[in-house]
């Protein structure tokens, strides 16, 4: 498994859309996005 990923958005929408969010956090442990990711997602 690879220790760092690139995503857009839409990971992290449809990710809680299905309720899995978490997922990421099992998977890779540590999740760092940017500013302009988390705010197109609402978190920030």
């Amino acid at each position: 498994m690879p220790k760092t990923i690139i995503s857009d958005t839409s990971c992290f929408i449809i990710l809680t859309n299905i309720g899995e969010l978490e997922l990421l956090h099992k998977v890779y442990g540590e999740i760092i996005t940017t500013i302009d990711i988390a705010t197109e997602y609402g978190d920030a």
